[in-house]
This record gives structure tokens, C-alpha cells and sequence, in this order.
């Protein structure tokens, strides 16, 4: 019987010591590695869980930078649509008539396509305003306000 409980007592000290040795483990992973940590949480499925809002907070902020940069591409598409267009008229008034039903129609898509290049700006800017409502609500720790 003692024997027994020795042997239970010598098996729930390992399982302590396990557990523990797992814990330490764990922290020093954390420490050392928070990507590695990071990352097998996600694929494991927890998307929504933050250490004090900062791991979120940076990735909302590099995402807005990256949202920024597109918009500022996009104006400058935008910009060449407006140049090309202007150069087309121009051609357009020295050029025989045949040549010209060619230009008017180069000139409809470009028009058209600017017409799309600014509802991806206006979308792109209503990105950028959630992003800083995002933003604003991890820095001030206050439920998130819904746009649009």
C-alpha cells in the first residue's frame, strides 16, 4: 500500500514538474520568439486575441501605410488619365475624321476608367477612416464605431 502511494506521489510530481517545465517554456517563447508564438496561434484559429492591443495596433497602422501608399499610386493614375486625355483632344483637332471616331472612343475609356479610379479613391478613403477609428479605439481602449 505505501508502495502504492509512493508511486502515485512520484507520478504527480512528474506531472508537476512537466507542467511547470511547459509554463517556463511557454513564457520563455514569448519572450524570445512572439511572431513564432503569434503565428501558431493564428493558424490555429485565434485571430482576435492581442497582448495589451499592441501586435493589433502595429499591423492596423502598417496596413493603413500600405492603404496610404495605393491611394497616393491611384492619384497619380488618376493624374495620367487627366494628361492623356488632354493630349487625345489635342490630337484630336489636327487629325482626319476617320481618325477621329478612334480618339473619341480612346477618350470614353479613359473617362470610364477614371470614373473607376475614383470610386476605388473614395473606398480607399473610407479604408483609411475605419483604420484610424481602429486605431483610436485600441489607444483608447473604447468599443469600435461603425462607418458607412
Amino acid at each position: 500500500m505505501e508502495k502504492d502511494k509512493s508511486m502515485i506521489g512520484a507520478v504527480r510530481d512528474l506531472i508537476v514538474v512537466l507542467r511547470e517545465a511547459i509554463i517556463i517554456i511557454v513564457v520563455l517563447l514569448l519572450f524570445l520568439s512572439p511572431s513564432l508564438i503569434k503565428d501558431t496561434l493564428m493558424a490555429a484559429g485565434f485571430t482576435k486575441a492581442s497582448f495589451g492591443g499592441w501586435e493589433w495596433q502595429k499591423e492596423v497602422m502598417a496596413a493603413k501605410q500600405q492603404v496610404e501608399k495605393a491611394k497616393g499610386q491611384l492619384a497619380e493614375v488618376q493624374e495620367r488619365f487627366v494628361h492623356v486625355n488632354t493630349e487625345l483632344e489635342q490630337i484630336k483637332a489636327n487629325v482626319r475624321p476617320e481618325e477621329r471616331v478612334r480618339i473619341a472612343k480612346l477618350s470614353e475609356d479613359i473617362e470610364l476608367s477614371r470614373e473607376k479610379t475614383d470610386a476605388i479613391q473614395s473606398e480607399l478613403s473610407l479604408t483609411i477612416q475605419k483604420q484610424d477609428n481602429l486605431l483610436h479605439s485600441i489607444e483608447t481602449r473604447k468599443p469600435i464605431e461603425r462607418t458607412r
